[in-house]
């Protein structure tokens, strides 16, 4: 792995030359501002900017067409699992093979029965007459059961904080989403790096809104400019550690009517994130964002949280780098996009 260090006046200059020297695979490591030197010093209280980047080493790929940006963006998005060989009617267990397939990808076994009682109940025991019309009935059953998340995100007046166990991806999902407010909306837009029981060490986040010319913060205070975005980073927490939640639950009660976003990291297992969403479900999150999901092969087991919570899912994120790869949810991202037979 190449890893390098750039001294730089201004993030910008920085950015810049991390992508011209290193490429667009590059990633920022850390960010440090550096002291001022000689005279400079009476004036200025910090200098040039040292940033460390690195390109992540690749495994080898076998060559096939080049394929455009968006197609490469699409295919991270799709669920890669394959819909199930149905070239027999019922499976061996004697299940419809929609719902064995959706099983062995993670719906959990409570909503499986449900969901053949209330096929066999509209539809009878019998799977339909071909393939393609036993998915469509299967996956329309479970459909319905979608809850669209909040569409308006902007111009509340209320801070949008993100919580979630370390390592779960808060600090990228808030970046990716400051990016595409800033650059692709043109919405106004201001952020708040805090602490928690724990130090937030994200210097990348105020990397990215100096790139932006995004005010960040390092103390809670009521902005006295409106701007369409208010954005508030936290530390982890771990599920399992009672002070830690207490704090934030004390932290929490210090800003005004925040809107709560729950991330929770989709590589994990469905029990690991069941765990850790009744953990901070008592801070009544509005939604779920889910990131990771292009390390998780089996995206369908997202539908336990549609069907064995009242928390809708609001975006989809995949991959580490800031800007892209953050969507809104939407029913047809939870399942693969093509039925192969």
């Amino acid at each position: 792995m190449k890893v390098v260090a750039f001294l730089a006046k201004d993030a910008n200059t920085a950015l810049a030359r991390i992508h011209e020297e290193l490429g667009p695979e590059a990633v920022v490591v850390s960010v440090k501002k550096l002291p001022a030197n000689g005279i400079a010093r009476l004036w200025q209280r910090h200098g040039n900017i040292e940033v460390t980047a690195c390109v992540p080493e690749k495994e080898p790929e076998q060559k096939t067409e080049a394929a455009t940006e968006t197609q490469r963006t699409q295919a991270r998005f799709s669920d890669p699992s394959i819909a199930p060989e149905m070239s027999a009617r019922k499976s061996p267990d004697g299940r419809w093979r929609t719902i064995s397939w959706l099983e062995s990808k993670g719906l959990l076994p409570t909503f499986v029965d449900q969901l053949e009682q209330k096929v066999h109940l509209l539809h009878g025991p019998q799977p339909l007459a071909t393939p393609e019309k036993e998915w469509a009935a299967v996956t329309d059953l479970v459909i319905c059961h979608w809850r669209p998340a909040r569409q308006t995100m902007t111009g509340t007046g209320r801070p949008h904080v993100f919580i979630g166990p370390a390592g779960s991806g808060k600090t990228t999902a808030l970046g990716k989403w400051l990016v595409a407010s800033v650059l692709v909306n043109e919405h106004s837009a201001r952020v708040w790096r805090l602490d928690g029981a724990t130090a937030n060490a994200s210097e990348i986040l105020s990397l990215h809104c100096e790139s932006l010319g995004v005010p960040v913060e390092r103390f809670w205070q009521e902005p006295i400019m409106h701007a369409d975005l208010l954005l508030v980073d936290l530390p982890g927490v771990e599920s399992h550690d009672a002070h830690a939640l207490a704090a934030l639950r004390e932290q929490l009660a210090r800003l005004p009517e925040p809107h709560i976003h729950l991330v929770l990291n989709a590589a994990c297992e469905s029990s690991i994130l069941f765990e850790q969403f009744h953990a901070f479900e008592t801070f009544a999150p509005e939604d779920i964002i889910f990131t990771h999901l292009d390390e998780e092969q089996r995206r369908v087991k997202l539908w336990n949280f549609v069907l064995g919570t009242n928390c809708p899912i609001s975006f989809l994120g995949t991959g580490q780098k800031i800007p892209g790869e953050f969507r809104r949810a939407e029913p047809a991202l939870l399942f693969p996009q093509k039925n192969r037979r």
